[in-house]
């Protein structure tokens, strides 16, 4: 490994544990305080109740820290699809349906995003020691996901939450995300609108073949063929490519892509879900 690459490396990791080392002292047991009002995790954040941090760092772990700013408890509502998009101040996020920014063979597209890593995407979960923490079905502490894709927890006043981010790359041909890039946490669907590639953002589990479920993403995200899946190479190691998915992990890639459509076939219409809650 040359020098250059040895210290980009270092800088990474450094960059990496500082980050994670901001979030000394956040809450990682989520609890349910039926008393505190429900917030929606955008909307607080736009209205200034919530501080939201995502840091990725790399294509399937992430650390999400959310502080309630406020001087009162609030439990906070978080969409069961969620994507991460690298940030550079003289773009900002991109638009949706910015997932597809590549052409044919998977070249990016010269006129779009040329200098951004992967976006990814998947879902949030409690933090523990093997870094998923799902428990009742989803790990929230609600035990259920009321049935419209949002999750509960409550955060005490001017305390920081942690959570684990477990996701996917949605950008073939880019490269990975890692701790030193600033990445900015969205809805799934403010990314994409395809309901099938929503499906199984929110299906994703730490407990799943990764690489199966990176096979999918990419075959839903950017039309890339299961064929073209079987083609792509490992060439970490130079002067020995080797395949980048093994038939079975192809073969689990596509049950998941084919569970996904499925699903997303009976997907309820959106509902005000924390509004509902909150009447309770």
């Amino acid at each position: 490994m040359s020098r250059k690459r040895l210290f980009q490396v270092a800088i990474c990791c450094f960059l990496g544990i500082t980050a994670l080392g901001a979030g000394r002292g956040a809450i990682t047991k989520l609890t349910l305080n039926p008393e505190a009002p429900v917030v929606d995790l955008f909307e607080g954040k736009e209205q200034g109740q919530f501080d939201v941090r995502l840091v990725a760092m790399n294509a399937h772990e992430g650390r999400i820290f959310i502080t309630n700013k406020t001087d009162k408890p609030l439990s906070v509502s978080v969409p069961a699809g969620l994507v991460g998009v690298q940030v550079h101040p003289q773009f900002g996020l991109p638009q949706p349906g910015g997932i597809g920014n590549f052409i044919g063979n998977g070249q990016q597209n010269p006129q779009q995003g040329q200098q951004q890593n992967q976006s990814v995407g998947g879902n949030a979960g409690p933090l523990n020691g093997n870094g998923a923490g799902f428990q009742n079905g989803n790990g929230f502490p609600n035990g259920q996901n009321q049935g419209n894709g949002l999750n509960f927890f409550s955060i005490p006043p001017e305390k920081t939450v942690q959570l684990a981010f477990h996701s996917v790359c949605l950008n073939y041909g880019r490269r990975e995300p890692n701790a030193a890039l600033k990445y900015e946490l969205a809805k799934a669907d403010s990314l994409t609108t395809d309901p099938v590639l929503l499906q199984l953002l929110e299906d994703y589990s730490p407990r799943t073949n990764r690489e199966a479920q990176q096979a999918a993403a990419w075959h839903l995200a950017n039309g890339l063929s299961w064929d073209k899946i079987a083609q792509l190479k490992d060439e970490k190691v130079p002067g020995d490519p080797r395949p980048l998915f093994t038939a079975q992990q192809i073969q689990a890639g596509r049950t998941l892509a084919e569970q996904a459509q499925k699903k997303a076939a009976d997907r309820p219409k959106k509902v005000d879900a924390v509004r509902s809650v909150v009447a309770k």
